[in-house]
């Protein structure tokens, strides 16, 4: 009941969805000749303007890009890396072909960090809210196998449909101690709500942020070229911060931003 009730809620917290039935409702006040029809349409067509071409999309995203550091390789002992979902095609027409969508650098590092990291176990967590199609975790096994990261070392985590059952059901499945340290690998503006859920399901983890949209502060009051990448980023970022606020109200986040922790780092280049 609540993920079709999060669903739900996440498709209203996208500000374009809202723009849209915005537009359509104006419409069809104006059509039955309804004063309000008005009003609602220069409402979404501003909405629209604003969100288009405004740096408002950078405003909102960058302050979560640039929560945690980049590429911090901690130079500790990590006893195992956790790579959340979400980075790939699972409707590919051949089952041994694996299709990379938008947002695929979490998938693409993890055998950088399989080969820096080599007694850490791989956790991979992410199902399918279908059913009738491959879960993200049995193609995510397969893919790492090509990478050459020996399947002993790979656990999978394949009953997830988003970042609490993430935390919850890896924890489950791994029983996390306090003294273990767990790399996070997830992209740059989803890590603050994921860290926050993984600590309170029991993980010491420290972030492995990747994927930016934003080229950081730099680009905060800069909107990006295109209006479509501006809207894009009102989507993201609006939708992560009404995710972080519920998953605090909810109790699943230990706080409602989390930081990074400071800790030893190592030159990736030099290992």
């Amino acid at each position: 009941m609540y993920f079709f009730l999060s669903k739900t809620v996440g498709f209203f917290s996208i500000p374009s969805n809202l723009i849209a039935c915005l537009a359509l409702l104006g419409l069809v006040l104006m059509s039955l000749r309804r004063p309000l029809g008005k009003v609602v349409a220069v409402v979404a067509l501003a909405a629209l303007a604003i969100a288009a071409l405004s740096p408002l999309g950078n405003i909102l995203l960058t302050p979560l890009e640039q929560r945690f550091p980049f590429m911090r390789f901690p130079n500790q002992r990590i006893d195992g890396v956790i790579v959340l979902g979400g980075s790939f095609d699972t409707h590919a027409g051949y089952v041994n072909t694996i299709i990379l969508g938008e947002d695929t650098e979490p998938m693409a590092i993890v055998a950088s960090l399989a080969r820096h990291y080599p007694d850490a176990k791989i956790i991979f967590s992410g199902g399918s809210p279908e059913s009738n199609v491959p879960t993200e975790a049995a193609i995510a096994k397969l893919l790492f196998i090509s990478f050459g990261i020996d399947a002993n070392r790979l656990l999978i985590e394949d009953q997830s449909r988003n970042t609490e059952e993430n935390a919850q059901f890896t924890a489950r499945m791994i029983n996390p101690t306090p003294d273990a340290r767990w790399l996070l690998v997830t992209n740059a503006f989803h890590m603050p709500r994921a860290v926050g859920t993984f600590r309170s399901a029991g993980f010491n983890v420290i972030g492995f942020p990747v994927g930016w949209r934003t080229l950081g502060w730099r680009d905060f009051f800069w909107p990006a070229n295109t209006a479509t990448e501006n809207l894009r980023r009102v989507d993201v970022a609006v939708r992560e911060w009404v995710g972080l606020t519920v998953y605090r109200l909810l109790r699943y986040s230990n706080e409602w931003f989390p930081r990074d922790e400071t800790v030893e780092i190592s030159d990736p280049v030099n290992k």
